[in-house]
């Protein structure tokens, strides 16, 4: 049996934390009196633990051993180990229980192989986040640490509230491994371009090295962080879409000191959807209050989260950060009809009514949609670009390599502008005639379209590394790094990101960052001499 299977038996759902359990308000009001008069405690137990209340269900487990009931006191002890991301304690509570026990088979069958997965895996810690990925790229931790400490604290602020249990972080190096890990099907993932979850307590995430472009990997594990720490806030009761919201309203937030901004191309979405036969595109409160990942298309997703997403900023706009706080506290302490009711002095269908209505000023015209701009771009098993353009837009950018190819840079200008003239806004054609402009030296014109592919295509790789190596050209180190960092929160395993930082480095005298990052880029690209000339000649013990 999978993880699905477990995950039935504890009542948990995917794609965020919202437990199945049964749990309401009312078991907030005495945690341990609920434990012990449920007739499911190990689902209760799980929807506890979830919302991180660790000491309630420790208190339970003790309480069983006073009773003498050992068995269901050790698979308390396993829950306890599988969500603190201890699976060596978890494997020891295993051992006690009753081995012919279909429960005890199950989780024993997740647990071996999920141990097996993670058997080379190593750890970074810092007070609040226990990063795990494989040897292989370990050099990914530093780059998690970095940002989820900075989000934490815009987090824990905007929140009001900050977890004193670190959260493990686990990245996958293979989608398969994601898959078994999450409890997700490929079909799934495929569908969706979900790549990120929280299961059992632990944030995880798809590596964006087994994608073929990368994906806006810090972005997601900062959403699925949010989402932890949104669970024992709200008792894990926030209804999904506002949990959704809140961690997507973040997840854009915690960068932006100038407030909440919708990226264009969500933007464009979401207007669509509000002149789309007056509005009928938007999906309805109790449509978002599914898990997101029964949707059908990527497409959808960045709808819904778009949409979601704005309905808490029109709640913090309206009515302020403290009323969106205490809504968020009021779950574990009133049904969810009331808790609408007494903090914000509306029912959530009087908030659906107003929120629809203030988007009657979205009324421009989403090009967006129509200039070919990328949306997520979470491909998996593909090799080319060629699932990321169609038609003529494809068509004129083959036509445009195969010229290049021949040394016909004029020839190739001209197919690459016909394709931009089809699609604007997109990232490869851009990127294809912003190349071709550079190698002609025209790099002011390069630099326009690079800036506005970036601009236009922010989970897209390939416009971040041009534009970084015509800042590099020109000595603009500080633009340079700044834009190369976006390039490493999208696919850190290009080797021209790290080539270009580690020549800054050299630049500059930092000898063990310029080292540490041209090893990095000869890595991903062993045949390049020139890498390899290059730390030869730098100084040793520097």
């Amino acid at each position: 049996m999978g993880l699905k299977r477990i995950i039935a038996v504890l009542g948990l759902f995917l794609w965020g934390v919202i437990p199945a359990a049964g749990l309401t308000h009312r078991d907030w009001a005495d945690p341990l009196q609920s434990l012990a008069r449920s007739s499911s405690p190990l689902k209760l137990a799980s929807s506890f633990l979830v919302a991180r209340d660790t000491g309630t269900v420790h208190q339970f487990r003790e309480s069983l051993i006073a009773r003498g009931k050992p068995e269901t006191a050790n698979q308390i002890w396993f829950l306890e180990e599988l969500f603190a991301g201890n699976n060596a304690g978890a494997a020891q509570a295993l051992e006690l229980l009753d081995r012919a026990s279909v429960w005890t088979e199950d989780q024993e069958k997740y647990l071996s192989r999920l141990t097996e997965i993670q058997r080379g895996f190593e750890e970074t810690k810092s007070d609040m986040f226990h990063v795990r990925t494989s040897s292989a790229e370990a050099f990914l931790s530093p780059y998690v640490l970095a940002a989820l400490e900075n989000a934490q604290s815009r987090v824990a602020e905007f929140l009001g509230s900050s977890s004193t249990l670190p959260v493990p972080v686990e990245i996958y190096t293979s989608v398969d491994d994601f898959v078994f890990a999450s409890g997700y099907s490929i079909k799934t993932l495929e569908r969706t371009g979900v790549v990120s979850a929280v299961v059992f307590g632990r944030v995880m995430a798809v590596s964006p090295g087994a994608t073929v472009f990368g994906y806006r990997w810090i972005d997601a594990l900062v959403h699925e962080h949010v989402h932890a720490s949104l669970a024992p806030i709200s008792g894990a009761l926030c209804p999904n879409w506002l949990q959704e919201g809140t961690a997507r309203y973040l997840e854009l937030l915690w960068r932006h000191s100038a407030g909440f901004v919708h990226p264009p191309r969500d933007r464009a979405l979401l207007t669509r959807a509000v002149l789309s036969e007056g509005g009928k595109g938007l999906l309805s409160f109790h449509d978002l209050d599914v898990s997101f990942r029964h949707l059908s298309s990527p497409d959808q997703v960045d709808l819904a989260l778009a949409q979601v997403a704005d309905v808490v900023h029109f709640i913090v706009n309206e009515f302020g950060e403290e009323k969106l706080r205490a809504l968020l506290r009021s779950f574990r302490e009133s049904s969810r009809s009331d808790g609408f009711r007494l903090t914000l002095g509306i029912s959530e269908g009087e908030l659906e009514k107003n929120w629809r209505d203030s988007l009657a000023d979205l009324t421009e015209n989403p090009t967006e949609l129509e200039r070919g701009a990328l949306g997520s771009v979470v491909r998996f098993g593909f090799e080319t670009e060629s699932p990321l353009v169609v038609g003529e837009v494809e068509r004129r950018i083959r036509l445009g390599d195969g010229l290049r190819k021949k040394g016909a840079s004029e020839a190739a200008v001209l197919e690459y502008k016909k394709a931009v003239e089809f699609a604007p806004d997109n990232g490869v054609a851009l990127a294809r005639l912003a190349g071709v402009y550079q190698t002609m030296g025209r790099t002011k014109s390069a630099e326009e379209l690079l800036v506005r592919a970036t601009a236009k295509n922010p989970a897209y790789v390939v416009p971040f590394v041009l534009l970084g190596e015509l800042y590099f050209e020109q000595g603009r180190y500080e633009e340079t790094q700044g834009v190369l960092q976006q390039a490493l929160e999208i696919n850190p395993f290009d080797s021209k990101i790290h080539e270009l930082l580690g020549l800054i480095a050299v630049d500059v005298g930092n000898f063990a960052l310029a080292r540490q990052s041209l090893e990095l880029a000869l890595r991903f690209d062993p045949d390049n001499d020139d890498l390899r000339r290059v730390l030869r000649r730098m100084p040793k013990g520097r």
